[in-house]
C-alpha cells in the first residue's frame, strides 16, 4: 500500500494523521508506518506540529497586552469602566477584594473577547485605555493581564515600558515581599491578619485569603452557608475546630472540608496559646459575592440573606416544617415572626386555616 499526502487540511486544527502523513510526504521511500522505528516518527510529528500549528497567529501566546493613558479608540475602555465601577477616575478600592470582583469579572470578559491562547481571532496587539493611575492599580491591572498573553507593557506620554508580565503567584506564608496590588489586599485589626488573594488570581468562582488569628480570637463566626463550599488548611499553630456541636483539635497541615448540602456549622478558634494561621478557601457556584446565601450563626440565633437582592436576617426559630405549608396549602393563614401562624382570608382562597 502506497501512502502520499499532496492536499492540505483544515488550517484551523492538526490531527495526529495530518502529522502523519506529512511525514510520509516528507520521506517518500516511507510506504508504511511500520518501515521505519517509532523514534523517527516521534520527532517528524513534533517538527511538523511546530510547524503548522504552534506557530500559527490564532494559537500562539506571543500577543501583545498594552496599558495606554493616551489610547482611546479601538482600545478596551477600562478608563469609563473604571469611573463606573468605582465612582472614582483614579482611586483603589483597597482592604478587601469584594469591590473588584465585579470589575475584574467584567474586564475578564471583554479580554475572552479578543485575546486567548486559542482564540483564532486574536490579534497581534490589544489596547487597553486606562485613566491616570496610581502604581497600586497598575500592579493590579498587570496581574489579570498577565494571564491573557506573555506581554504586557504600559505607555505613558509616548514611551512604552518593558514588558511587565507578572507571574500568576502568591505566597501564602510571606506577607514581607508584598508587590503594590497585594499591599492593599491587606487588612489588619486587633482580632488579627487577614490577605485577600481574589481577584488577583482571577475572577473565579474561588475565593482564598490567609488569616493570622491571634490566640484567644476566631476567623469567624459559628456559621454555615447555603451556597458557599468552604474549606480550611491549617498552615501554622494549633486550636480548636467548632463543627456541628464538637470540638476538635487541629494543628499544622490538618484539612477542613465543609460542604454544602448539610448546612454543617463550623468555627475556628486560636485557643492553644499561639497563632493560628489558615488558608481560607471558598468555593462559590457562581463568582464570588453574585450568588444568593443563606447564613446561620446559630450562637447569634439568626440566619442571614445575603446575595444580589437579597439583604436581611431573621431569627432561626422563624423556621417551620414545610410539611406545615403543605398539608394546609389551600387555607388561608399569615405567618408570624415566630415561625407560628394565625387564621387570615387569603385571595383566591375560599378556605380560611382554623386553630385546632
Amino acid at each position: 500500500m502506497l501512502l502520499s499526502f499532496t492536499g492540505d487540511l483544515d488550517r484551523n486544527f492538526v490531527s495526529s494523521s495530518r502529522i502523519n502523513r506529512t511525514c510520509w510526504k516528507i520521506e517518500p521511500r516511507v510506504t508504511r508506518l511500520r518501515d521505519r522505528a517509532p523514534s523517527y516518527y516521534t520527532q517528524c510529528a513534533i517538527r511538523a506540529a511546530k510547524k503548522r500549528f504552534i506557530r500559527r497567529p490564532g494559537f500562539s501566546p506571543a500577543m501583545k497586552l498594552i496599558l495606554d493613558e493616551g489610547a482611546r479608540e479601538g482600545a478596551i475602555r477600562v478608563d469609563l469602566a473604571w469611573e463606573l465601577f468605582f465612582e472614582s477616575k483614579s482611586g483603589f478600592p483597597e482592604g478587601h477584594g469584594a469591590r473588584l470582583i465585579p470589575f475584574t469579572g467584567w474586564l475578564w470578559d471583554e479580554l475572552g473577547k479578543k485575546a486567548g491562547y486559542l482564540n483564532r481571532n486574536s490579534v497581534k496587539e490589544l489596547t487597553l485605555a486606562i485613566p491616570s493611575l496610581g502604581q497600586v492599580a497598575v500592579d493590579f491591572l498587570l496581574r489579570i493581564l498577565s494571564f491573557w498573553a506573555d506581554e504586557v507593557y504600559v505607555k505613558k506620554g509616548g514611551a512604552v515600558s518593558g514588558n511587565l508580565w507578572r507571574k500568576p503567584v502568591v505566597n501564602v506564608f510571606d506577607d514581607k515581599a508584598l508587590d503594590g496590588s497585594e499591599r492593599s489586599l491587606v487588612r489588619k485589626d486587633d482580632q488579627g491578619y487577614r490577605r485577600f488573594f481574589m481577584p488577583l488570581l482571577g475572577p473565579s468562582r474561588a475565593f482564598f485569603s490567609v488569616e493570622l488569628i491571634s490566640n484567644g480570637e476566631s476567623a469567624a463566626r459559628y456559621h454555615s452557608h447555603s451556597e458557599v463550599d468552604e474549606y480550611y488548611l491549617i498552615l501554622d499553630g494549633s486550636g480548636t475546630l467548632r463543627y456541628n456541636d464538637k470540638d476538635l483539635e487541629v494543628k499544622r497541615g490538618d484539612l477542613i472540608a465543609k460542604p454544602t448540602g448539610p448546612d454543617a456549622t463550623s468555627q475556628l478558634i486560636a485557643d492553644h496559646g499561639e497563632p493560628l494561621r489558615i488558608l481560607d478557601m471558598e468555593i462559590w457556584h457562581d463568582r464570588p459575592y453574585n450568588s444568593k446565601d443563606l447564613i446561620l450563626n446559630p450562637d447569634f440565633n439568626e440566619i442571614i440573606m445575603r446575595g444580589p437582592g437579597w439583604g436581611g436576617l431573621f431569627p432561626r426559630e422563624a423556621i417551620a416544617s414545610s410539611e406545615d405549608f403543605r398539608k394546609h396549602y389551600d387555607e388561608g393563614y399569615r405567618r408570624t415572626k415566630d415561625g407560628g401562624w394565625i387564621p387570615s382570608k387569603a385571595r383566591g382562597h375560599k378556605k380560611i386555616r382554623e386553630k385546632i
